[in-house]
């Protein structure tokens, strides 16, 4: 009697487990299959149908192939018989990456599929289950993602630049064939490494890392060293190097080698120099054989003649003025060849200007000229004050020569970033376009009367203080302004 009892429950339960697992299998994503050891279909879940266009119960009993037919969807051949081979070895197997299924009505998926047997209380093989899924959208984003990165390392490897990118701890991840080839590191030797043993002063590195710290980008000309040990100038423009998230993963550096601009360029600066020397020879020249002429037909004069002492005296007299003409020449050229070092101190360029205006006043109020000035206040500087004040006092009397009458003159100063910056602007007209380039070559003057070295000498007294002097036109019609930059080192 009880074993009567117990029977009918122990089938109920059978049937609610078969149920529920036939439930869990109809409603799961993946398509199952199961086959018998004959490779025939036994069970085919609602996604089966779904993936092959297969129902159910046309499916049940045929060949597994015939329902589930896969190929290679490169090479377009047959894929092998998953069942025959799990039935064979009694593996676990999972089907080629490139497989795909070719449903009923003729499309095609492609799909990944663990492949398992089937085995009883005896471990005996009883059949197969495949489980299956659609990775079509996937496998086409990653050979998407492919196409882009392939892309990419195209873009990059093609590139005439020299790309380098590198970590948070400046270690070298990228390094494209550009920068191989300049460089003379292969890829494999120089990944990983610190990306200071590139240049040829290590400190450069190291600033170059804190300036984008500072603004996230940098540019700057920089010296690099081969691996052979050659020195070569690069240009260089880094940034930040983000992810997706936007968080700073390393710095990625563009540069290019600039040697053969550089020496297009020391080139270029020869020429200019030999024709600003053929220039300065030729002005010399003419200066010195003014005062020459004169005091050879003067000599002649004093010896060929009998001459009355008065005017024998007064050609004597012409003879001594062209010889000091000739000695101030000379002078004018040895100080701009060689400026005198003079002492320097500390001095307030604002009291200076004032001062050196006072002594340029007279001849402004003759030339009815106005005069504003804004002074901001600035540091003291060391320099040697009679040297700035011959270079203020110069500035301000070409500005006067150039208006010539009823102008006015502006005279500013300020400090920007670490230079004092004192600007001289006048109203006058404009220096044409072909004078500006030559305006500061010795010799060099737009003035019947003018030695063409005062700017020249202005400028070589700048430029002793680690200065700079420039010159532009302020518009199309009038104005011109000088700008002199003085570093405020302090002492």
């Amino acid at each position: 009697m009880k074993n009567s009892t117990r029977s009918p429950s122990a089938k109920s339960r059978t049937r609610a487990a078969n149920e529920q697992l036939a439930l869990t299998l109809r409603s799961i994503g993946d398509g199952v299959i199961t086959t018998d050891t004959a490779e025939r279909i036994t069970l085919f879940n609602a996604a089966a149908e779904h993936l092959t266009g297969w129902r159910a119960d046309e499916a049940l009993g045929k060949p597994l192939l015939q329902v589930f037919h896969i190929v290679n969807y490169k090479t377009r051949q047959p894929a092998p018989n998953p069942a025959e081979s799990v039935l064979a070895t009694g593996n676990v197997i999972g089907l080629a990456m490139d497989t795909a299924l070719i449903a009923r009505d003729g499309s095609e998926r492609l799909i990944s599929s663990s492949v398992a047997p089937i085995r009883d209380r005896a471990n005996a093989i009883t059949g197969v289950v495949l489980v299956f899924r659609d990775i079509t959208r996937l496998r086409r984003a990653e050979e998407a993602l492919q196409e882009s990165q392939a892309y990419n390392r195209s873009l990059i490897d093609s590139s005439l630049d020299m790309i380098i990118a590198v970590d948070l701890d400046r270690r070298i991840i990228e390094f494209n064939h550009a920068a191989q080839e300049t460089f003379g590191y292969a890829a494999a030797e120089i990944i990983g490494a610190d990306a200071r043993l590139l240049y040829a002063d290590p400190e450069q590195g190291r600033a170059i890392q804190v300036a984008i710290a500072e603004h996230g980008r940098h540019s700057q000309e920089v010296i690099n060293r081969r691996k052979n040990g050659e020195l070569f100038p690069a240009l260089l423009s880094a940034s930040y190097l983000k992810n997706a998230q936007g968080d700073v993963i390393g710095v990625m550096g563009v540069s290019r080698d600039i040697t053969q601009i550089k020496l297009a360029e020391q080139a270029h600066i020869k020429a200019e120099r030999l024709a600003a020397l053929g220039r300065l020879a030729a002005a010399l020249a003419h200066e010195i054989n003014n005062p020459l002429q004169a005091i050879r037909s003067t000599m002649d004069l004093v010896l060929d003649y009998e001459l009355p002492t008065a005017e024998r005296e007064e050609n004597l007299r012409v003879i001594r003025q062209e010889i000091e003409r000739l000695s101030e020449i000379a002078s004018r050229i040895l100080q701009f060849s060689r400026p005198a070092t003079a002492p320097r101190r500390l001095i307030a360029l604002a009291d200076l200007i004032e001062q050196t205006l006072t002594l340029a006043r007279k001849q402004m109020q003759h030339a009815q000229i106005r005069v504003a000035t804004d002074l901001q206040p600035l540091p003291r500087v060391l320099a040697s004050p009679e040297q700035m004040a011959q270079v203020f006092l110069n500035l301000m009397l070409n500005a006067v020569e150039a208006i010539n009458e009823s102008g006015a003159i502006q005279i500013r100063a300020r400090v920007e970033n670490s230079d004092a910056v004192i600007e001289f602007i006048n109203d006058g007209p404009i220096i044409p376009p072909d004078t500006l380039p030559h305006l500061f070559e010795p010799f060099f003057t737009t003035k019947p009367d003018g030695s063409g070295l005062g700017l020249s000498v202005s400028r070589n007294i700048v430029e002793q203080h680690g200065g700079t002097i420039r010159v532009e036109n302020l518009s199309d019609a009038r104005g011109v302004a000088f700008t002199v930059r003085l570093p405020l080192e302090i002492a």
